[in-house]
């Protein structure tokens, strides 16, 4: 109540409504897997960075397209026909995405944790979801690249549905292994007894899981180097160059053999430079810390090594010309002669010992000889200035060490960026040699078409994630997400019935429960269960129950911030609990709780001798009990018959 003091009419606001809650969204899921590339060669490195897209042309520009094709057998027949083939692949995330906006996903998060390059590592998925508990608005956590690891697979679903647990405002879609390449006779049912055997008995309700595996049209990129070498014609290999007449063909063909031993070199140097680095700038960051850390010359001279590393790998690239004429390579040299050139002879000039020419040589000075004079290193060490202005001159040479550090850093920027161009050129010039003899060669072109069509077999987890986002949108999250069909979905890799899904659905022993997916005839394939790993649990048993909750809590939680510090009475307890009341009302005439009215769907309570004491009050704490009758899925419909007599 303000002071009046001078005459006047005043005029006061009066805030009668109470605030409202709004609604979390609900199926924004966190892709976690490997991609093209992650930026780790620019300076916006996105790796184990979660990034919010919402479409597939987002994803490729910052994460780059499909993964490479494993192109096991390729037979043409006496007309060059293709006749059988295999075609595999051993990175899902990409097609699991394409699945996930197929089927009416939008809004995402991708947490790419290396390249195609790169083996599957648990510690690596582990970091990704380190880095995802940091992120608030993810709902759904997958991870379809992960069926790569293996027995390692159940220990990470493990740590996913621990998070959610931990966080209560997200859910677990897992995978099951179907094979193993170490293992032939590993098949659909020992993926599913040893992912019961593995998958542990805690936290089960917050995650799902879902067989089998998907068959998808959805088209592979098939590339020359995938089928080089993999032709074979009456049992005997066949080179695409031999198949045609035309000499322009064949001069395509040597030029896409030379870009791809370039892009095949570059990426071993890159590989070499990495060591245990996963990027090229986390190896020289490792670096800056521990210089930072003790700042000595030994420390220093690593800065100095890995940028002179890289220098040398793109003076032997533009030095070394294996094959005269080769564009890649004057592309190369030019790089140097300009944009380059000035910071190499910078960091040469910071090198008392480096020669006059820059020939591959560089000699820096030994941790024995580690005087420093500032009139040799020019303005290298220039202090910053004292709180007078005046330029410090004088101090150790470690606090030298430390002022020239910025601009080592800058170089290392510069160089590490030309070499990010090379990688680049050198894709880009497969990329358009491969166009060239895809436009030119007839045999070819019809090859990598119909290998281009086959189908491809994937996880299921990204097409689920998308029928979440389709019916939470249509329908609301509290229907269940099944009975749905899969749109870019030609087959499954097992067929189940109703007497098999009988042992997935129901699990007597631990009630961890599997939903199929299965294919019905006249209705297509179909998502065909609804449980939660909880399968036994009254409370946790459907899906739509669990998620329903994640999203009241979240959205009444962060609706509630208002009421922190605010006084703890009446006032403040009717102000939240209307506030919450018709949220909840609302929910009610969306069809989302059960009860002929209100008081039947749900209770808010909140007050002393209610829910709080006396001691509450006086340690500060407002106790809001929240009760709801949530709707459940008719699982099971049951049509009882009888004969009735006549009458009359």
């Amino acid at each position: 109540m303000a002071t009046y003091k001078t005459p006047d009419v005043y005029v006061e606001e009066i805030s009668l409504f109470p605030p409202s809650v709004a609604e979390v969204e609900t199926a924004v899921p966190a892709f976690i897997g490997y991609t093209e590339r992650a930026e780790e060669l620019g300076p916006d490195d996105l790796r184990h960075v979660p990034t919010k897209i919402t479409s597939l042309l987002e994803y490729e520009t910052l994460f780059g397209g499909a993964p490479p094709v494993n192109v096991n057998k390729v037979v043409i027949d006496e007309n060059n026909v293709l006749s059988s083939h295999n075609v595999s692949s051993n990175f899902y995330m990409y097609d699991s995405l394409r699945l996930f906006f197929k089927n009416g996903g939008g809004k995402c998060y991708i947490i790419s944790i290396g390249s195609y390059s790169d083996t599957p590592s648990k510690s690596e998925f582990e970091k990704g979801l380190e880095e995802l508990k940091r992120k608030d608005e993810p709902t759904i956590i997958l991870f379809p690249d992960a069926v790569r690891l293996g027995d390692d697979l159940y220990d990470l679903q493990q740590q996913a549905i621990a998070q959610c647990a931990k966080l209560m405002d997200r859910f677990a879609v897992l995978d099951l292994l179907e094979s193993k390449d170490t293992d032939a006779t590993f098949r659909w049912k020992d993926g599913v007894e040893e992912f019961r055997n593995r998958i542990g008995i805690n936290h089960l309700k917050y995650g799902a899981a879902y067989t089998p595996w998907l068959k998808s049209n959805l088209g592979l990129k098939i590339r020359y180097r995938d089928i080089k070498g993999k032709i074979t014609r009456g049992g005997k290999v066949i080179s695409l160059d031999v198949l045609t007449d035309d000499d322009e063909v064949k001069e395509i063909i040597t030029k896409l053999d030379n870009a791809i031993a370039d892009v095949d070199t570059i990426e071993t140097d890159l590989n070499a430079l990495k060591g245990a680095e996963s990027t090229l700038k986390a190896g020289y960051t490792v670096l800056l810390d521990q210089f930072k850390g003790s700042p000595d010359t030994g420390n220093f001279k690593g800065l100095f090594d890995l940028i002179y590393e890289i220098a040398d790998k793109v003076d032997k690239m533009a030095k070394d010309d294996p094959v005269k004429g080769d564009d890649l390579l004057t592309n190369i040299k030019d790089l140097i002669t300009n944009s380059l050139k000035d910071s190499l002879s910078t960091l040469i000039a910071y090198d008392r010992g480096a020669e006059s020419e820059w020939d591959g040589s560089f000699n820096l000075y030994s941790n024995s000889d580690y005087t420093i004079e500032a009139d040799e290193w020019g303005d290298l060490f220039s202090s910053p200035p004292d709180a007078d202005g005046s330029i410090y001159t004088g101090g150790t040479d470690a606090e030298k060490l430390k002022n020239a550090e910025p601009k080592i850093s800058l170089i290392f920027d510069q160089v590490n960026a030309a070499f990010t161009q090379i990688v680049d050129s050198a894709g880009n010039y497969e990329g358009t040699y491969g166009d060239s003899l895809y436009n030119s060669h007839v045999v070819y072109k019809n090859l990598v078409t119909k290998l281009g069509n086959s189908l491809s077999e994937l996880p299921p987890s990204g097409a689920i994630a998308g029928i979440y986002a389709m019916v939470d949108g249509s329908r609301g999250v509290w229907k269940a997400p099944a009975n749905v069909s899969l749109s870019g979905v030609t087959g499954l890799t097992e067929t189940i019935d109703s007497e098999e899904q009988k042992d997935l659905n129901v699990d007597t022993t631990a009630g961890k429960s599997i939903n199929a997916i299965r294919a019905f005839t006249g209705k297509g394939i179909l998502v065909w269960g609804a449980r939660t790993l909880a399968g036994n649990d009254n409370e946790w048993r459907y899906i739509p129950v669990r998620r329903f909750f994640n999203m009241v809590e979240e959205s009444v939680k962060k609706s509630t911030y208002w009421a922190v510090f605010e006084p703890n009475d009446a006032n403040t307890w009717i102000k939240v609990k209307s506030m919450i009341e018709n949220y909840l009302t609302q929910k009610w005439r969306d069809g989302a709780l059960a009860g002929a009215k209100p008081d039947h769907a749900f209770y808010v309570k909140v007050g002393i001798g209610t829910t709080m004491t006396s001691q509450d009050i006086l340690e500060g704490r407002m106790n809001v009990k929240i009760g709801m009758a949530v709707v459940r899925p008719a699982e099971f419909i049951i049509l009882k018959f009888s004969h009735k007599l006549q009458e009359g």
